[in-house]
């Protein structure tokens, strides 16, 4: 293996597998959740596990926050201590200020010149990808420049599909409209939602029940998606497993993909999309 003259770095908002991060030798800077007066590091001390299995137990719905600005400043010098660059791609600018604070870090450090930071303009595994895919699609490189254009390709080409069990908890972090949020429970409207080229949630679309959802979105990718046979595409779920395995088989009854990973929405981004939530993620052609 080429002695990589990189180093990537997430935050954990991005939902990579932990075999597959530690795999490739990406580094995941854990963010923090708030639970009920209670203060937890993704990753370290909360995992999806207990995460879903209380989460309608919480008093108030858990918030979160951008990466420890300390902890994001250590990480980057320990890697150009190792005489490496860094390529930090983060939680999209368009729901945190994780990326902005990524930025102000940057020129705290010793050498800023080496660090490319990178708005995924995303998030979960749909961003994870953007670290992943170009050590899985390609042969090894080592000229930065190469992987941070690589990089900014694949998230521009990113697609980000999902249907949530519910609007409630988006509309309570402040992250869809109430009127969106009482016409979806009034009419039991499942959602579908996308993110925009700015990094936002928008509207796509609604169906009537779960099963139309998950058809939907076989639909929408086997309509969008390009060159689906060189394609590693993901799917990520918030506690209904099952459900991510029908989506998977659906996509693979009617499209040839080069592979389907499939991972678990974490605790970051739970908070805010609550339960049942199924997202997939796939490259198509420029917006």
């Amino acid at each position: 293996m080429v002695n990589m003259a990189y180093k990537i770095v997430v935050d954990s908002s991005s939902d990579i597998p932990r075999d597959i991060s530690s795999e490739i030798g990406i580094l995941t800077v854990p963010m923090p959740v708030y639970i009920d007066g209670n203060t937890y590091q993704e990753g370290v001390d909360i995992f999806t596990d207990s995460f879903y299995s209380n989460f309608k137990n919480y008093r108030d719905l858990p918030k979160t926050s951008q990466p420890n600005p300390i902890l994001l400043k250590d990480t980057y010098e320990k890697i150009l201590a190792e005489g490496k660059d860094v390529i930090a791609i983060h939680l999209s600018s368009g729901l945190s200020s994780t990326y902005q604070s990524a930025v102000m870090v940057r020129e705290m450090c010793s050498s800023p010149e080496r660090i490319h930071i990178i708005d995924s303009l995303g998030a979960s595994l749909g961003f994870g990808l953007q670290a992943i895919l170009p050590k899985r699609l390609s042969t090894e490189q080592d000229n930065t420049s190469e992987i941070v254009d690589q990089i900014t390709k694949l998230r521009d080409n990113m697609r980000y599909i999902f249907t949530i069990d519910t609007l409630e908890y988006l509309v309570r972090g402040g992250r869809a409209s109430k009127t969106a949020g009482f016409v979806a429970g009034l009419l039991d409207v499942k959602p579908i939602l996308h993110f925009n080229p700015e990094g936002k949630i928008e509207v796509f679309g609604k169906v009537r029940s779960r099963k139309a959802a998950i058809r939907k979105l076989v639909d929408i990718i086997e309509q969008d998606i390009i060159e689906p046979e060189k394609q590693i595409i993901g799917i990520s779920h918030a506690a209904c497993l099952e459900e991510a395995i029908a989506l998977a088989e659906g996509i693979r009854s009617r499209i040839k993909v080069k592979d389907i990973m499939m991972g678990e929405i974490g605790c970051v981004i739970g908070s805010h999309v609550g339960p049942g939530t199924l997202a997939l993620f796939y490259q198509a052609g420029s917006r």
